[in-house]
């Protein structure tokens, strides 16, 4: 074989040697190539979840302060209508014993206010339970039990003093009504048997309405009970059995203002209400 034929022999088996290095080279280029595609795709797909949570996330937050803002508004509305219904309320019943007179008309007019604002200040506690906390819940329902407790006390008294205002307008010659002289005297004789009872009542041992007691009236009130009733009796239609009730109730047990209980009541509504307010602020947020 010449120098040529050997040369083309050696060229082709370098060829044919040749080939599968290139296989294998571009197999690694492929598989080089596939990884950086997956490595780019993962960290696509890492980026987009990472812009995705973000995107969530903000819109979580977003709704939450929403809701929140939401949540305290109603909360407010709430708070404030509950203290302008026991403003309203103690406004009617603080008006009870002062402005009444002797027409059973205007009592009646002002115990509907108070039982008007009784009602009202009773839905609007509903509306602080319903939206919280439980511990300004708690205080609201103080509120609401002393404020009654006062009024009621203030409600009996008013109907005291216009049994009272009546009894005295019956008992003086410029009365209204033509009151004759017969019935003035009936009247003012009324007058006196109360006042009498009342100061041996106030002078006696006892502690409270003498009623009350274990055994009854006391015998040293006997006869001054028997005056009082014989001289209302007397009066006839001027005075109403209910006035006649409340009449022998504030001469026996003194005016529901001036009684231990009522003070105590006072006191503990001062308090909560103080404390309604204070604890609404913290829930609030308000400095």
């Amino acid at each position: 074989m010449d120098l040529q034929g050997v040369g083309a022999l050696a060229a082709a088996g370098v060829a044919a040697a040749s080939v599968p290095v290139v296989l294998i080279v571009g197999r690694w280029q492929l598989r080089a190539t596939l990884r950086a595609a997956d490595a780019a795709q993962r960290a696509g797909n890492e980026q987009a979840q990472a812009t995705y949570r973000a995107a969530l996330d903000a819109v979580k937050a977003q709704a939450a302060a929403s809701h929140n803002h939401w949540r305290r508004g109603t909360q407010r509305d709430a708070y404030a209508a509950f203290l302008l219904a026991d403003h309203q309320h103690r406004e009617a019943s603080d008006g009870l014993p002062t402005r009444i007179d002797s027409d059973p008309t205007t009592l009646a007019r002002l115990r509907a206010e108070v039982e008007s604002t009784k009602g009202a200040l009773r839905a609007a506690y509903v509306a602080v339970d319903l939206e919280g906390p439980g511990d300004l819940a708690f205080i609201a329902d103080s509120i609401v039990t002393h404020a009654f407790l006062v009024a009621d006390a203030r409600q009996r008294e008013a109907a005291m003093e216009r049994a009272l205002i009546q009894l005295v307008e019956m008992s003086v010659e410029e009365s209204r009504g033509g009151v004759d002289a017969a019935s003035r005297d009936r009247a003012r004789n009324c007058v006196e048997c109360l006042v009498r009872l009342q100061m041996a009542v106030q002078q006696g041992p006892w502690e409270g309405d003498p009623r009350a007691l274990p055994g009854g009236t006391p015998d040293e009130l006997a006869q001054l009970t028997y005056d009082v009733f014989t001289a209302m009796d007397s009066v006839g239609d001027g005075l109403s059995q209910a006035d006649k009730s409340a009449l022998l109730d504030m001469h026996f047990a003194g005016r529901p203002q001036l009684r231990p209980g009522y003070e105590q009541w006072n006191a503990e509504l001062e308090r909560a209400r103080r404390e309604f307010v204070r604890a609404a602020r913290t829930e609030l947020g308000a400095s």
